[in-house]
This record gives C-alpha cells, sequence and structure tokens, in this order.
C-alpha cells in the first residue's frame, strides 16, 4: 500500500480520527482523506479476497 493510503488508514482506523483531524494531521484537504481512505478501503479488500 502506497505510504500516502497508509497514512490514512493509521490515522482514521488505528488511531480513530475523524476525517476533519486526520485532514489536519496530515495537511490534506478533507475531500483527499476521504478519498485515499476509499481508495484504501479497495486495496484492502483486493489483498484479503
Amino acid at each position: 500500500m502506497p505510504p500516502e493510503l497508509l497514512a490514512v488508514v493509521q490515522a482514521t482506523v488505528l488511531a480513530g480520527l475523524s476525517t476533519r483531524e486526520a485532514a489536519a494531521l496530515l495537511g490534506s484537504p478533507r475531500g483527499t482523506v476521504k478519498s485515499r481512505m476509499s481508495r484504501a478501503r479497495l486495496e484492502l479488500r483486493e489483498a484479503l479476497l
């Protein structure tokens, strides 16, 4: 998984941050965090199937 996707997963899933909090932490817009989380979910789903 690319580092930018991994960072979003770590912030939102592992650290339990909201999208807004993760965006502030990572210095990215909320929309970018949402898009990256969506791509990360897809990559994880494909890896697990």
